[in-house]
């Protein structure tokens, strides 16, 4: 039986019903992430800590939490500059 597949551009919800089911029976899938999005999310995450500032101790690189904070969205991170 052949299926209808609906989005909803505000919330991404994908509803989905057979053709000829009265409309209000649909089920409902809750759109997930795939493993490439969440490659490329951690990817991009990584590259932006890499290309903060760093700093040399004992010949190894840190950097600062404060500003990984703020790669990550953390807008309450302090600058401790």
């Amino acid at each position: 039986m052949a299926k209808i597949y609906e989005r909803n551009p505000d919330n991404g919800e994908i509803r989905s019903r057979n053709v000829g089911d009265p409309i209000g029976s649909e089920k409902i899938e809750k759109p997930g992430i795939t493993k490439a999005q969440k490659a490329i999310s951690r990817s991009e995450i990584l590259d932006e800590i890499w290309s903060a500032d760093k700093h040399t101790i004992d010949g190894k690189w840190y950097v600062s939490l404060s500003d990984v904070c703020a790669i990550l969205g953390e807008d309450y991170a302090r600058e401790n500059k």
